[in-house]
């Protein structure tokens, strides 16, 4: 089975239907994409958009995710279960044997860290008692590269670095780093304090038009990286050419630095340091000088006196690409009180979006809508938008 090749009904994963993974498999994908573009159409509709782009599929169908958080599970004396959640069920773990959304070489991996965790007799976390100590195992790959990073994820003690990396080394699949995480915490998620880089340098290099990216172990990337190409180059065409672009939730900073060739400066603003660390670290290695990146708050950086005279300035080009839950009430307000003559929207969210577009589209026009499909075989989409002020340029 290739990136691109459809399944036949009779050929789904077997663990289609039970697996939270992925839940339109036995859908055509051109069906798939249909509904996706209903869907952003009906959010839109409503703001008289100027134009709706027919949506633009992934490049790849299967194997496109460039990051998976497997989750650890299993009763007590009983085998140890590595997979995704159930779906519908957050404390039951279905055990993969394959992943047909991240890469061939899944179910070998995950086969040889279930088979080290049994032998060592490591006993998994579990989220009701908050007993155990194996919590995930997060598969980061450049798919641009072929670079890959094993993230293991533990509660508070200590984990077996040795037989865990011969662990891996027996699964026969390409592992660049590997490194080991605790989070001693109640909350259920796949990160925590880096304890220790057990192998390589403990970061990936991924390439976006051969351009390179580190992608860190809680570093933000877009999860389906070709699809972010086209996403990115639709950004770039909307952005244009000027004098200065703004970056907002740069994230690791994919957006300023992929558009960085058509500005004189490149501004990014990110809450969290360590993707500014990254951010910063790809403009070095990019070669970049007109790029810089500050560790912000991104509606409450207009009180700095700097950045309040880019954001004001009407050769400014704004990019937001806020998290899932959409923009936050301050930057709501500051778009509505200090409206800029242009900017670019990415949404991963449909339903925030349409909350966000209800609020500001009496100052707003929107001109332009694309949507990207960046998850085949699940419900999500990736939406960029061209707005313009009214009655501005």
């Amino acid at each position: 089975m290739t990136e691109s090749e459809p399944l036949a009904v009779g050929d789904l994963c077997p663990h289609f239907g039970v697996c939270g993974g992925c839940s339109a498999q036995d859908v055509p994908y051109e069906h798939q994409l249909a509904a996706k573009e209903t869907a952003v159409r009906e959010v839109v509709a409503p703001f008289s958009p100027g134009e709706i782009r027919p949506i633009l599929p992934s490049p790849d169908v299967w194997f496109y995710r460039n990051k998976m958080e497997f989750a650890f599970g299993g009763l007590k004396d009983g085998p140890v279960l590595l997979g995704l959640r159930q779906k519908g069920r957050f404390d039951r773990i279905v055990d993969l044997s394959e992943c047909r959304i991240l890469s061939s070489d899944a179910g070998r991996l995950l086969a040889a860290v279930r088979c080290w965790a049994e032998s060592e007799k490591i006993p998994t976390y579990h989220l009701k008692s908050h007993k155990g100590f194996l919590r995930y195992l997060v598969v980061r790959e450049g798919k641009n590269t072929g670079e890959r990073m094993v993230h293991l994820v533990t509660a508070a003690g200590e984990a077996p670095k040795e037989s865990f990396l011969a662990a891996l080394d027996g699964s026969g699949v390409r592992v660049d780093t590997a490194v080991w995480s605790v989070n001693p915490d109640l909350s259920d998620v796949a990160r925590g304090v880096v304890k220790a880089v057990w192998r390589g340098s403990g970061a990936i290099t991924e390439t976006l038009e051969g351009k390179p990216y580190v992608v860190t172990p809680d570093g933000f990337f877009q999860t389906n990286t070709r699809a972010a190409e086209r996403l990115y180059g639709v950004v770039r065409e909307w952005a244009g050419a000027g004098e200065t672009l703004l970056d907002l939730y740069c994230g690791a900073g994919t957006i300023g630095l992929f558009c960085a060739a058509n500005f004189r400066r490149v501004v990014g603003v990110e809450t969290h340091a360590a993707s500014v660390e990254s951010a910063r670290e790809n403009a070095r290695r990019q070669g970049d000088e007109r790029v810089e990146f500050h560790a912000l708050d991104v509606a409450g950086a207009v009180k700095e006196p700097w950045f309040a005279a880019l954001w004001d300035d009407p050769g400014t080009v704004a990019v937001l690409d806020p998290p899932r839950p959409g923009l936050t009430p301050d930057l709501r307000r500051l778009l509505m009180d200090r409206p800029p003559a242009r900017w670019i929207y990415v949404s991963c969210n449909p339903k925030a979006l349409a909350a966000d577009l209800a609020v500001l589209s009496d100052v707003f026009a929107v001109q332009s809508v694309q949507s990207v499909d960046l998850f085949p075989h699940t419900p999500h989409v990736e939406t960029a938008l061209l707005l313009r002020r009214r009655g501005g340029v």
